[in-house]
């Protein structure tokens, strides 16, 4: 997804964009936005549990590791808990700064809701306040991608839990008969699906059938992620399983090609449930779990 162009022009504005940036309200985090040289569009946009504070510099590094090279010139950082954090923006700051990257802003806030208390960390700033409702023109483009803001990160999970089981006992029953009549080309039947944004038996056999095509999903996951990636989001709880654990393990790359770690895990946990015999299942979430940058799942998607 494209994020719109949007004028943050303030800390509270910055904060605002958070949660709708990662997908969910984070709590206890440590949020990095990374930019590139020239570039006022934000990058990727990585979370961490906030760490202790002996551990805050190996976990900065750990975050700068994700972000693709380009988008390492300059970044603003975010803790979020309900105490403050002085110390781990403090040092995230330094291991940044370290590594030549321009730390432009701090902030502390207490959450990413609108009505949450923030405050300015940056060197004599004393500027604080609450947090507003998120940009209008990013609330829109989400919306419209099917990507709202959860509550939580545990809510991952439940966005991606199986659907109504009497639809999905049916769809088990097409799928297991082969009830599509034609393998449908996989960027086809992406563009079908977010032409009209509805699952319906006869779209979810068409994506499982076309999720077979390996080299077909690569090649969308290398050139079009986001599209792929929303409607990955809507077939992995619409799918029965063990046809849904491919979808998953795809999304989790999708997700990891965003520099977005929790919903990779989410995918990958829910692919290796669905079908714990899936070869590919097993490789995604092993990938997973090591929190690899984008630049690392790309030159992955070489080898498939």
């Amino acid at each position: 997804m494209t994020v719109p162009a949007i004028r943050l022009t303030a800390h509270g504005d910055l904060v605002s964009t958070v949660g709708a940036l990662l997908g969910y309200h984070p709590a206890n985090s440590l949020v990095l936005l990374a930019f590139g040289t020239g570039i006022s569009q934000i990058g990727p946009v990585i979370r961490a549990d906030l760490p202790p504070a002996r551990e805050v510099e190996v976990h900065t590094a750990r975050m700068l590791a994700m972000v693709p090279p380009e988008y390492q010139d300059h970044a603003i950082l975010v803790t979020v808990s309900t105490l403050p954090r002085e110390d781990a923006a403090r040092d995230a700051s330094l291991v940044l700064t370290a590594a030549g990257v321009r730390v432009t802003a701090s902030v502390h806030t207490a959450g990413t809701r609108p009505g949450d208390r923030w405050s300015c960390l940056d060197p004599g700033c004393a500027e604080s306040g609450t947090v507003p409702a998120p940009p209008a023109e990013l609330a829109a483009r989400l919306a419209w991608h099917g990507r709202p803001t959860l509550d939580s990160r545990e809510a991952l999970d439940q966005a991606l839990a199986p659907g109504d089981p009497e639809t999905l006992a049916r769809r088990a029953h097409l799928l297991a008969a082969d009830a599509c009549p034609e393998v449908p080309g996989v960027g086809q039947v992406v563009d079908d699906y977010l032409a009209h944004r509805v699952l319906d038996d006869d779209r979810v056999l068409a994506l499982v059938a076309a999720m077979a095509d390996q080299r077909g999903v690569v090649e969308q996951l290398r050139e079009r992620s986001s599209d792929l990636r929303a409607v990955l989001e809507a077939l992995v709880p619409a799918t029965p399983a063990p046809w849904s654990a491919h979808p998953a393990a795809y999304l989790a790359l999708a997700a990891l090609l965003h520099g977005d770690g929790a919903h990779a895990v989410a995918a990958a946990t829910r692919a290796t449930r669905a079908d714990p015999t899936s070869l590919l299942a097993q490789l995604v979430s092993a990938v997973a779990g090591r929190s690899p940058s984008p630049d690392t799942v790309r030159r992955l998607l070489t080898r498939f």
